[in-house]
């Protein structure tokens, strides 16, 4: 825990001093554009924060008026990466009425941030337009009712009122893990949490055994459990070169001479049938005779050589299990090892009595290996229902619910998981991404980005959880924007927040 501790007071440290660099080179609130920067820059800075459904541009700038050149921090972000955009054309029109003012940039000062400049011909109400062509395609905002005073005075009676909020810059987000997501009211599946078990899927898993007595020898030094292998692969060798009797060996020359005894009196008997000798009962058993014999050889000299018999892999997958040992004795129908075809599983899910009414409407599930956050669904994996239980077990009054599903090199055999099963049955309701929630002695809460750069914190009730979601009962609205990614660095930003208002360069 102290080391835990320590490396959150070093976080906290290492926002702090960004911040704080960023504080040195401070002209007015918010960036400095010290470079370039215009004679009206001891005027508020005013913000839009726009999005689409994959990029979010946050734009700052001067307030502006009449007879000055408004120089724009455009910041794009793509929210699927939560990554800046490294080039692309962005264009900047101011406009009211039919007429406007217009400039394009080429391409980014820096990294996601590109910087335009435009000068207003007249005072008045106008509308920004932002046009962007870049890998993603083309994009536009608009952003509608942008003042233009014309005079400091006018500019002064609406200065805008000043965010107080966390602050949390996008040079900050763009170097680490981070995402925010909307609240969203939309159809939430009613879930039921559980625990469960994967397990080989039915006729998956083969077993491979001895088809005689004999000594047991491994054909290669490698094989154990989770050696990938392929259908008729060599696993084993049953000898019984060490054995006096009841063996591989004698077994073999037992059916060998079996087979020649018994094709000898078939072909005997058919001649003789031929001139009417022996009757046709008498044939037809001699005939029977020899086709059972030959059975017999072939299922034994079928891989059979001086050193024993051998024994191959029934089918394409990955050994799942080794009983024997080399060297070990084992008597006819010892299972050697076991095969698994390495595509299916089962997920086993334990439904407590009280859900049993819900079984019937239950048509999917996520689950959650413990060892890792990851959130797996069974529906991504091509899962179905194959079957729920009819009884109650007495050991923990559960009954089994089966999924079968995919296997993928994130799944093993045997592993316990976090199961949620999700009914058809909906409602509609307020839900954010689970990983946006952080807990305060017990309270719930989440960060709430009030501008591109600004965050509030929100103690939020939260209600069911469906592994990946959970139910908003309140503290958010719809549309509002959380972080889902990255919350605990803006926490530590938010211990940070003795320190002057951020400012940095650009």
């Amino acid at each position: 825990m102290r080391r835990y501790i320590w490396i959150s007071f070093c976080l906290t440290i290492l926002l702090a001093a960004c911040q704080s660099a960023g504080n040195s080179n401070a002209g007015h609130e918010g960036h400095d554009h010290s470079a370039g920067a215009e004679a009206h820059e001891d005027h508020a800075t005013e913000s839009l924060t726009l999005f689409n459904e994959s990029t979010e541009l946050f734009v700052e700038f001067p307030t502006m008026m009449l007879g000055h050149s408004t120089k724009f921090l455009a910041h794009l972000t793509n929210l699927e990466s939560y990554k800046p955009y490294t080039e692309g054309k962005f264009t900047v029109s101011l406009i009211k009425g039919k007429k406007g003012v217009r400039q394009t940039i080429e391409a980014p000062a820096r990294d996601g941030i590109f910087t335009p400049s435009i000068q207003a011909k007249e005072a008045g109400v106008y509308t920004l337009v932002f046009d962007i062509e870049s890998k993603y395609g083309k994009e536009r905002f608009t952003a509608k009712n942008i003042r233009v005073y014309k005079d400091h005075a006018e500019a002064d009676a609406n200065k805008p009122a000043e965010d107080e909020g966390i602050t949390f810059l996008k040079e900050q987000a763009w170097k680490i893990d981070f995402a925010t997501s909307e609240a969203q009211k939309t159809p939430f599946q009613e879930v039921i949490k559980t625990t469960g078990t994967l397990l080989p899927a039915v006729n998956m898993e083969k077993q491979i055994v001895a088809k005689s007595n004999g000594i047991v020898h491994f054909q290669s030094n490698d094989i154990l459990a989770g050696k990938t292998i392929k259908k008729n692969t060599p696993i084993f060798i049953l000898s019984g070169k060490e054995l006096a009797g009841n063996n591989i060996s004698t077994e073999y020359t037992k059916a060998k001479t079996d087979l020649t005894k018994a094709k000898s009196e078939f072909e005997r008997t058919r001649t003789l049938r031929e001139d009417q000798i022996v009757s046709e009962k008498e044939f037809i058993e001699a005939k029977s005779n020899f086709e059972n014999a030959e059975v017999r050889f072939n299922s034994i000299n079928k891989g059979y050589n001086a050193n024993g018999l051998k024994i191959n892999s029934p089918v394409t997958g990955f050994i799942c299990a080794v009983y024997v040992r080399e060297g070990q004795y084992v008597e006819k129908g010892t299972v050697l090892a076991k095969v698994d075809q390495g595509s299916k599983l089962l997920l086993k899910a334990d439904v407590y009595q009280k859900h049993l009414k819900h079984l019937a409407s239950i048509k999917s599930a996520n689950f959650r290996l413990p060892y890792r956050d990851e959130i797996f669904n069974t529906e991504d994996l091509n899962g179905r229902l194959i079957a729920y239980g009819k009884d109650i077990h007495e050991e923990d009054y559960t009954t089994p619910l089966y999924f079968e599903l995919d296997l993928t090199a994130d799944l093993y055999a045997g592993s316990f998981v976090e199961v949620y099963l999700k009914s058809e049955r909906t409602n509609n309701v307020l839900h954010i991404k689970k990983s946006a929630i952080l807990e305060d002695q017990g309270l719930k809460y989440v960060f709430v980005q009030i501008s591109g750069e600004s965050f509030e914190k929100r103690f939020v009730n939260i209600g069911v959880s469906n592994g990946q979601e959970v139910e908003i009962t309140s503290g958010l609205k719809a549309g509002e924007r959380v972080v889902s990614k990255g919350a605990y660095f803006v926490k530590l930003a938010s211990m940070a927040g003795a320190l002057p208002a951020h400012s940095h360069e650009h």
